[in-house]
């Protein structure tokens, strides 16, 4: 008995071990090693090139890719190696109507570049341009046609750099430069600012097991000489074939200085110190919300004549304006789409191609606006005979943007409704407007003669140049190209 026991026993251990070596070969079987790549910025010494080529032959590179022009000796270095060379032209955020434009310049260019290149039989592929609008299928039709036309002169293929699920070309490859990998991408180009927490995300890159893993050279350069077990990692890799990473402890990100933050605190310590100051200032505020019409009269007859209040109050809306553009940008436009704006628009960029130049950008254009406002209501006025009557109707409404801009920013530094900070932004624009056609309709009331006259001059005519501005600009294909350009990004 025992020993049928010890024979069923010997059965069961051999079924179960033959089973798990089958498994094993199986797994190592559909195991698929992933292609690496280098995005390479080639140092200037002839020793240095030849130092890091032979360390990408080492850890197995297949894929070289460089940023054009690239010079003969680069390119005869490299071809001491089995390396295949993606030559990237420096064509960026290329939008539907430029392409359209100017299709035979744009073609005659890459003509002119690949016969560059056309010699060294190392190159596998161009990458015709980087974040672009290849979302669009006009721009898609385009460049189809325009890879029909280049396929006349080179057999190489044609790729782009993307920031996201979309391709024009034969294929993509989608750039990373956070710390988050999107799903469904077959072929990425790590590209970042190197931190030690950068480990992790490569860790996951390679769980992910794309067909293309490219590493920026300065990346790779930084994260091996702040952290060493990588370079072992990725020499075993080569061999192994599998990518075995002993992660280093993430470390906590150091606390950037929310300029933001302060402008806004700044702002409501101005408005204390105004309430502390003037005795006059606090009750006007809420005569104007709860008795109006009592309001208005007194300005109007000239019994409340104070600058300083309309100007605080325009002052700190132009601000609040900088804020809310701010708010908007950091919601629907990331830091690739900031950069498209700035390339497009280089004057918008006052204090570098960064958020604060749009905060800036918002609040000079805000204070224009609002000059150019009170100009309009004070000089056809026969019923307002100091200017300070208009700056006060006209911005005391403003008080309200205390409310509107304060739940905006606490919505977007908590990661609130982006739907309710849009709607928020909506009734920001909508007061803005309000303040005009109010100030407007109120001294109206006072004038004797020509009151409609008064009334077309300025609600009507300045409805009719905000609806004239508006048309012109989703009736151009370039600002409107743009504007889905810099939010897809």
């Amino acid at each position: 008995m025992r020993s049928e026991s010890t024979y069923f026993a010997c059965i069961l251990l051999t079924f179960i071990l033959v089973t798990a070596s089958l498994s094993e070969i199986s797994f190592a079987q559909n195991r698929t090693k992933i292609d690496l790549g280098i995005s390479w910025e080639a140092p200037s010494s002839t020793k240095e090139i030849s130092d890091q080529l032979s360390f990408y032959h080492q850890i197995d590179v297949q894929f070289i890719e460089l940023s054009h022009p690239v010079s003969s000796t680069v390119l005869d270095s490299i071809s001491n190696y089995p390396f295949q060379v993606l030559i990237r032209f420096d064509n960026k955020f290329l939008i539907t109507s430029e392409v359209l434009n100017n299709r035979a310049e744009i073609v005659n260019q890459y003509k002119s570049l690949i016969l560059q290149y056309s010699e060294y039989e190392s190159i596998i592929g161009y990458g015709l341009y980087s974040f672009s609008q290849s979302f669009d299928s006009e721009f898609i039709g385009e460049f189809e046609s325009i890879s029909s036309e280049l396929s006349e002169i080179t057999n190489r293929e044609f790729y782009e750099i993307t920031s996201g699920p979309f391709n024009a070309l034969d294929f993509s490859i989608f750039e990373i430069q956070n710390d988050s990998v999107p799903d469904n991408i077959s072929a990425f180009l790590l590209s970042k600012t190197y931190s030690l927490n950068d480990h992790h995300l490569l860790n996951q890159l390679f769980k992910r097991n794309p067909t293309l893993l490219f590493i920026n050279s300065e990346w790779l350069k930084a994260a091996i000489s702040e952290y060493q077990p990588l370079k072992k990692a990725l020499l075993d890799y080569n061999t192994e074939s599998e990518f075995i990473l002993p992660l280093p402890q993430k470390v906590a990100l150091p606390i950037s200085f929310n300029w933001a933050v302060v402008i806004f605190l700044g702002i409501w310590i101005t408005l204390g110190i105004h309430i502390s100051v003037s005795q006059t200032y606090k009750p006007l505020i809420f005569r104007f919300f709860t008795g109006h019409r009592f309001f208005v009269d007194d300005i109007m007859r000239y019994r409340e004549r104070s600058y300083v209040s309309g100007v605080f109050l325009l002052l700190q809306h132009s601000l609040f304006s900088g804020l809310v553009v701010y708010v908007f940008s950091s919601l629907l436009i990331s830091k690739i789409g900031l950069e498209a704006l700035f390339a497009s628009i280089p004057q918008l960029a006052l204090f570098g191609r960064n958020y604060f130049s749009l905060f800036i950008d918002g609040v000079l254009f805000s204070l224009l606006g609002q000059l150019i406002a009170l100009v309009w209501l004070f000089f056809p006025s026969k019923s307002m005979t100091h200017f300070s009557q208009a700056l006060t109707m006209f911005t005391w409404i403003f008080h309200l943007d205390f409310l509107i801009v304060s739940i905006m920013l606490i919505l977007l530094l908590s990661g609130g409704s982006a739907n309710l900070i849009l709607f928020l932004g909506f009734l920001f624009l909508i007061n803005w407007l309000l303040a005009f056609f109010l100030t407007a309709f109120d001294s109206s009331k006072y004038l004797i003669q020509k009151r409609v006259s008064y009334m077309l001059y300025t609600f009507g005519l300045y409805s009719l140049v905000n609806v004239m501005l508006l048309i012109l600009i989703f009736s151009s294909e370039f600002l409107f190209d743009l504007l889905e350009l810099i939010i897809v990004l």
